[in-house]
């Protein structure tokens, strides 16, 4: 029961200051956002250097569709679909297909 009690406190604390960063104007998830972009991004030039992937889709593009799947899949089968839509979506068609 003590653990579940420091749990809800951390919490609660944690709560108050996104609320106290937030309403200062700051962005209290800009560097996660910039670091998955960078990951993101990695990703992509390695697909598109071996051709296997398009070189049209940017990351931030990549990166808003896999929280739209996070956000929108109801149970995990379905996110698994929605990402291989998504998958399907980035690979690179042959030319003449």
């Amino acid at each position: 029961m003590d653990r579940f009690v420091d749990y809800m406190t951390t919490k609660r604390g944690m709560a108050e200051a996104l609320k106290a960063v937030i309403a200062s104007g700051g962005n209290p998830y800009a560097v996660s956002r910039d670091r998955l972009l960078t990951a993101v991004g990695s990703l992509l030039d390695a697909g598109i250097a071996a051709g296997v992937l398009r070189a049209d889709v940017p990351a931030a593009d990549v990166l808003t569709s896999l929280s739209g799947v996070t956000l929108a899949a109801t149970e995990r089968e379905q996110a698994g679909r929605l990402l291989d839509l998504l998958v399907d979506g980035l690979v690179r068609v042959a030319a003449g297909r």
